[in-house]
């Protein structure tokens, strides 16, 4: 059956129910979050030599070990943990799990001392995540699934062969996984990815419950296998990449691609032009590559364009974690959303990625001049401009923030020309109402103004401006004038 009836049909359809309904049925012992020999993605029998436990805090990914402190959840909620709960929380260490010094597993040969030295982040601590989000999980299942086909002339060196969820292979034990395990020497070397169902389900911990049958009361947190993200590009689909030259230096390897982390002080909208379909010259080695998700999905929208649909409404949402201190705290998480229609990102126009990236790049500009207008007025009255700057700024990205997103969301193929001229005049706008409040807020002593001397760099010499509201002003609505002509000049 096809990718693009598969998704039509649904889970409803008798055939595709009985598919699932057989597979879970296989597998259904390996879901069992308290079975005695193969719990669900944890180790029977995990200890150390002490047989201790740790507290439920060790499980819950936003509250650190041994600090209570600012948080919503109480020490007594921590005593114990529903079985479901506990299943979220274990699917969410194995991929956010910080790094750091872990409870030392006897049957581990990296144990030194009683203590499991630091192998980095789990898998997803790695990456600056992109789901594609449909209008229900079905949708959504089947909008992040990608073949392999997708690299059949497209990369080399690719072999999804042996890709399996962690349940369709034998029970761990606490020693690592040779073949999935990757040395230190090995970092940049593709063949332990596997595939998108190895990575999704990737155990970068070994980890063991406990339990009073009823409830879940402490965990036994250990290190797992080892896997860098260097290169896991025709691997792992649901994340940007970039390319590294440092990387390539370290690795001594010709092409290293290290993963896009999301920056939690930027929304996502402003990224939105490297997730388009850009133009590539030739034989080019990219500087960045999109998610493979969404190279896959560019056929659904082939398959859409021939049966006479034009759009088809997607959410893309943004996640991950921005880790500190040796990335063994977690200092912010990110989750961001976009409706948009899936168009945008599978048109293979490049104009299309070039004027979406023009739109963020307006709204650059423009807040770049407002930032310059709150400098001015700050010099104007003696004071030090980089704070109103930065406020600018920060007020300038939120006004927009709500803005953009309204606006995208109703941008597809067959009116975009027309909303592209309409996104520059509603820019032009909000950037002028925005001077006025900037300028609202400027000190008496600014409205005199005073002369600020500086030197020419091209000539040498010493050249003297009076700096003022108005002049500030003036100057400000000027450059918005050249960024965004009024509509008619």
């Amino acid at each position: 059956m096809e990718w693009l009836e598969l998704l039509d049909k649904g889970p409803k359809d008798p055939d595709i129910w009985k598919a699932l309904d057989q597979y879970l049925e296989c597998y259904e012992d390996r879901f069992d979050l308290v079975d005695p020999e193969k719990p669900f993605m944890q180790v029977a029998g995990l200890h150390t030599a002490k047989d201790d436990m740790k507290g439920l805090d060790w499980l819950v990914l936003d509250m650190p070990a041994g600090m209570h402190l600012f948080t919503t959840r109480t020490e007594s909620s921590l005593q114990r943990m529903s079985m479901a709960e506990a299943a979220r929380w274990l699917v969410t260490i194995q991929a956010f799990d910080v790094s750091g010094i872990k409870s030392g597993a006897i049957g581990d040969p990296r144990v030194k001392g009683g203590k499991g030295y630091p192998i980095g982040t789990a898998w997803c601590g790695n990456l600056g995540g992109l789901l594609n989000e449909g209008s229900n999980l079905w949708e959504t299942l089947m909008y992040n699934f990608v073949s392999d086909e997708l690299f059949d002339t497209d990369e080399e060196n690719v072999d999804w062969s042996d890709d399996r969820p962690v349940w369709e292979r034998a029970p761990l034990t606490a020693a690592v996984e040779k073949s999935y395990n990757q040395p230190q020497a090995d970092t940049g070397i593709p063949r332990y990815f596997k595939g998108p169902a190895t990575l999704c389900t990737w155990q970068s911990r070994r980890i063991r419950l406990a339990h009073d049958g009823e409830y879940v009361t402490g965990v036994l947190l250990c290190n797992g296998d080892r896997l860098k993200p260097q290169n896991a590009q025709g691997y792992e689909t649901m994340t940007a990449w970039r390319r590294s030259e440092p990387q390539e230096k370290a690795l001594k390897q010709p092409v290293v691609y290290m993963p896009r982390r999301h920056d939690p002080t930027r929304s996502l909208w402003r990224n939105l032009p490297a997730l388009t379909v850009a133009a590539q010259e030739p034989d080019a080695i990219n500087a960045t590559l999109r998610p493979r998700s969404l190279d896959w999905l560019e056929q659904v929208m082939e398959q859409d364009q021939e049966r006479g649909e034009s759009t088809r409404p997607m959410r893309l949402h943004a996640y991950g974690v921005q880790y500190g201190n040796q990335e063994a705290v977690i200092e912010a998480m990110v989750d961001d959303a976009l409706d948009l229609d899936l168009c945008l990102l599978t048109a293979q126009n490049p104009f299309i990625g070039q004027e979406l990236a023009a739109t963020v790049n307006l709204v650059d500009e423009g807040i770049s001049a407002l930032a310059n207008l709150a400098s001015n007025i700050a010099m104007a009255a003696s004071l030090d401009p980089e704070g109103p700057r930065a406020q600018a700024r920060e007020r300038g990205y939120s006004s927009f923030d709500g803005v953009f997103r309204q606006w995208l969301r109703h941008v597809n193929l067959q009116n975009f020309d027309e909303e592209i001229l309409r996104w520059r005049q509603t820019v032009r706008q909000l950037l002028l109402r925005l001077g006025i409040e900037q300028a609202s807020l400027a000190p008496q002593k600014a409205i005199v103004g005073r002369e600020i001397s500086r030197k020419n760099n091209a000539t040498g010499e010493e050249v003297t401006t009076h700096y003022s509201v108005a002049l500030a002003e003036i100057w400000f609505r000027a450059k918005v004038n050249t960024i965004i002509p009024k509509e008619g000049e």
